[in-house]
């Protein structure tokens, strides 16, 4: 079965990818050079106007200068939405100026509709409904970097930087400066980007080098976005497309040495009374550090922090997790943020995948401590105390490990070399305990020090359509002689390459990757890894896998490679074949839910970027199989799906997806497979146009199993409102509700469970209800000055029943107890169940403890945040956190929503002040 679906499957890929490649050879043949070939338009060109720093702009926005005057402009923009490659509907024109010191761009941006101008005012790098003017700068001349710079007719600006040609990393951050005005013919604006932001190549004696650049405009009205230089949407690449920016001379690689020192306070004010003797109702504290910025040539670039403090971040949300696999929360901390697509690696840019595990997740870097007074109890041989005879365990356990100083080096050189390296050091944490009230008290660590390292490598060729790279980490703790041997490594290392190569003007791409992992430490800590969710080598009836009590160290491998077409008029595709190896571990400093598999997916996608009925719409069609190293179905996946975009500015999309037969070799946690039954699903998500004052949203998900009455609801929606244009209100409501019928509640040892190796594995069904509603209102009173507000409360309440036990391998059967097997009884005054499986036989009963669940919070996050000078903040921070758990275990919307006011919160007020000292 395994080889037929194998083979099916790549008939069909190669039905998809085939016609694509005969059309590509055909096109070589046939290219011609009318207007109709857009790719055939010749590339722009605009020169620059070199002025001395005493003679530079004056920023007010109003491009009044006789220097402006004398600047050639660049002009006659080409839309990309929504009718690709048409003129755009307003005059633009764009002017580059620059000095020794920064680059001047003045734009004016004509607007036949003055009144219908979206002048909105937001905090810096926001999205709101605006109109834009951008510049795109490709100092790097490499055909895949380019540093970008958007401002607003109220000038708020933005700054996003583009990698690998087509992708964002919207959370970089650079010092600059921009104007604006508004007058009867539309707006105006100035901008002033420090040469210490940009990254390039100095020139010398007289030598005179071109930079890539585009402009873009935005008008919000009719969502239409324009480029100078055409970038056409039926044809892939994006920094490749930009034009030229001639008459750069003369230019020295700035001194490009930033320092923004800061000092914080804060104060947590916890509820209530406890009895925990580390209570303290009003805990403040404060800190001091510095991020810090340099040029180490005139290519790479050392950023380092000391002692960060990210109190301004927001928190993660609140979430029940009922899985045997990790949560994953996407990294906030500014720090880890900037830059960060530089250490991307492992992954193919598919359209659709299995999906590598990801190689370097930062949140491993000052994470959870990982320790507790109970293991370390454990690893004394219960010294400190007997666990039956104690009822009060009283910690101090701190929220995050200490990062004492991060420093990371990164840039580009000249010869078409990207350069990542990035160290963290994190120090020992430790937690006072006390046993009992009047106990014995003491201090014991709960996280060692660690070293984090992550290095990464790239190499253009062939004018950037090559690149070939490669990637290292290493995680090295200070576990010797302590508890954390039993369940932490004390080393962990990665090695990898990949490349991509494109052709035929990068509508077509091949890529790949390979790497191979070392985790290393003693047998206990190496037997807990080989045990663990993503591979389970303890599985009973693997053929494959092997769990052994002696190793001190684990390997494996992971690979992926691609081919796609991501440009043409019409059509795209691609076909990915992924593997990972049982012994592949990276979650020491990556993230990975899962190893032991291998995947092929293929996907085909028709694209109308101008239709006659509508703005766009695109159909696509997905296929994946996925099987693990024993050879079972793990993955039997089909999808189909549409995304439109009407006339009226209303946009609607709809999937629909089936899972065949396959098998779930993780439901058992380390006991047999079992059988997964059929489903089908879909979702729809219906927006309104977004250009209103009030615009609105709703969505759906349902799912269905064939053979099971598993049933899953989901539905959410939410409504913007702009009443002014410098408040915006957001308010985000989902709920849902499922039927699960093999929600896995705990297992048990048993010889005579023979029917399941001796083990019997239990489960429920379970009635889960969840509601959650995000709110964010934003109040800007001036560009560099802002407040934002939000909250979300939730609710999540489980009911198990109809507990039951795992009866028959590779098979989707249970046995529910008191109906088909022993019997169950409930203690109220224990809060447990108790099960003698097999009634009036033989076998031992067990108990297990109630399981129902209804939990309710409240997180809140308001920030003031003011840069009163460039690169310089204020941050006025008040956190807000209350949760409870209730005894019921049904859903009751207006029960659980007076109680989520039951409990008392957790407030933290911070102020951070920053600094910043550069040019």
């Amino acid at each position: 079965m395994l080889s037929a679906k194998a083979v099916s499957f790549t008939l069909f890929a190669l039905i998809l990818i085939l016609p694509f490649s005969a059309a590509f050879s055909q096109e070589v043949s046939t290219m011609d050079t009318t207007d109709e070939n857009i790719s055939s338009i010749p590339i722009k060109s605009i020169r620059s106007l070199r002025v001395p720093a005493s003679e530079a702009i004056h920023l007010d926005g109003k491009l009044v200068e006789d220097t402006w005057q004398q600047t050639p402009i660049a002009t006659d923009f080409v839309q990309r939405v929504p009718n690709d490659g048409m003129p755009a509907t307003e005059r633009t024109e764009a002017r580059v100026i620059y000095t020794e010191e920064a680059i001047y761009v003045g734009a004016r941006a004509y607007d036949s509709a003055m009144d219908s101008v979206a002048a909105t005012l937001f905090r810096k790098d926001g999205t709101a409904y605006s109109d834009w003017f951008y510049v795109i700068i490709d100092s790097y001349n490499d055909n895949r970097t380019g540093f970008s710079f958007a401002v607003n007719p109220k000038g708020v600006r933005k700054d996003i930087l583009l990698y690998d040609d087509n992708n964002e990393d919207i959370r970089w951050d650079a010092v600059w400066e921009a104007a604006t005005s508004i007058d009867e013919d539309g707006w105006t604006v100035e901008m002033r980007i420090p040469l210490s932001q940009l990254r390039f190549s100095p020139t010398q004696n007289g030598e005179e080098t071109e930079w890539g650049i585009n402009f873009q405009r935005r008008v919000a009205r009719n969502e239409e976005i324009s480029f100078w230089s055409p970038t056409p949407q039926t044809e892939s690449g994006f920094v490749s497309r930009f034009g030229q920016l001639e008459g750069i001379r003369e230019l020295e690689s700035p001194r490009r040495l930033e320092v923004n020192p800061y000092v914080s306070s804060n104060l947590t004010r916890t509820p209530g009374e406890s009895s925990n003797p580390f209570y303290n109702q009003n805990d403040l504290g404060g800190s001091i550090g510095a991020d810090i910025k340099y040029g180490l040539t005139s290519d790479l670039t050392l950023t380092a922090t000391i002692n960060p403090d990210f109190g301004q971040v927001e928190a993660d949300p609140a979430v029940i997790n009922l899985s045997a696999y990790e949560t994953y929360f996407d990294e906030q901390r500014p720090f880890f943020l900037e830059g960060n697509e530089i250490f991307q690696f492992g992954r193919t840019r598919t359209y659709n995948t299995f999906g590598n595990p990801l190689t370097f997740y930062s949140r491993r870097i000052g994470r959870a401590p990982q320790g507790s007074l109970d293991s370390y109890n454990s690893y004394q041989n219960e010294s400190l105390y007997n666990p039956d005879d104690v009822d009060d365990l009283y910690t101090n356990l701190p929220d995050q490990t200490t990062i004492a100083a991060a420093a990371k080096v990164s840039g580009k050189t000249r010869s078409g070399w990207s350069v990542g390296l990035l160290n963290a050091f994190t120090t020992r944490e430790s937690s006072p305990y006390q046993i009992e009230a009047n106990g014995p008290d003491g201090d014991f660590t709960v996280e060692p020090t660690t070293n984090y390292l992550v290095a990464r490598t790239k190499k253009d060729i062939n004018g950037g359509n090559s690149v070939f790279g490669g990637f290292f980490s290493a995680a090295n703790r200070d576990v010797s002689n302590t508890y954390f041997e039993d369940f932490l490594h004390s080393s962990a290392y990665l090695a990898g390459v990949d490349f991509e190569h494109n052709w035929n003007d990068r509508d077509w791409v091949a890529s790949g990757t390979f790497s191979a992992s070392q985790v290393n430490g003693s047998a206990e800590a190496i037997e807990e890894t080989q045990k663990s969710s993503a591979r389970y080598f303890n599985r009973v009836d693997s053929d494959k896998l092997n769990l052994d009590p002696e190793k001190n160290s684990l390997n494996g491998f992971a690979t992926e490679v691609s081919l796609q077409k991501r440009g043409g008029e019409h059509w795209r595709s691609s076909l990915t074949y992924s593997e990972v190896s049982p012994g592949y571990e990276v979650n020491d400093l990556g993230f990975e839910n899962r190893a032991d598999y291998r995947a092929l997916a293929g996907g085909l996608i028709y694209v109308e970027s101008a239709p006659s009925f509508m703005r766009y719409y695109e159909f696509w069609t997905f296929e994946m199989f996925a099987w693990n190293y024993d050879g079972n179905i793990t993955g039997n996946y089909y999808n189909t799906g549409t995304f439109m975009r009407f006339k009226n500015l209303w946009t609607f999309n709809f999937n629909f997806n089936y899972t065949g037969k396959t098998y779930n070799d993780r439901l058992t946690r380390g006991g047999p497979i079992a059988s997964r039954p059929k489903d089908w699903n879909f979702n729809f998500n219906i927006r309104s146009d977004q250009t209103k004052k009030v615009s609105y949203g709703i969505g759906g998900f349902y799912r269905n199993e064939f053979n099971s009455y598993e049933i899953d609801r989901r539905f959410w929606g939410f409504i913007e409102f702009r009443p002014t244009t410098y408040i915006q209100l957001e308010i985000s409501p989902e709920f849902g509700w499922e039927i699960e019928s093999d929600q896995y509640v705990t297992d048990v040892e048993d010889e005579l469970a023979t029917h399941t190796f001796g083990t019997r594995y239990v489960f429920s069904d379970l009635d889960l209800t969840y509601l959650s509603t995000s709110i964010r209102l934003d109040w800007t009173f001036t560009p560099d000055m802002s407040l934002q507000f939000y909250a979300r409360p939730y609710i999540n309440s489980g009911n198990f029943y109809n507990f039951k036990e795992f009866s028959t391998p590779r098979e989707y059967e249970f046995d529910v107890y008191g109906e088909e097997r022993g019997t169950i009884t409930y203690s109220n005054e224990d809060e447990e169940y108790t099960v003698d499986p097999d009634g009036d036989g033989t076998a031992e009963s067990f108990t297990f403890s109630e399981r129902d669940y209804n939990f309710r919070s409240i997180q809140g996050n308001t920030v003031f945040r003011w840069e009163y000078r460039p690169g310089s903040t204020l941050f006025l921070v008040w956190q807000h956190d209350r949760s409870s758990d209730g005894s019921e275990d049904n859903f009751r919307f207006s029960r659980d929503f007076r109680n989520l006011f039951d409990s008392e919160p957790t407030n933290i007020f911070l102020v951070k002040l920053s600094y910043w000292f550069g040019s």
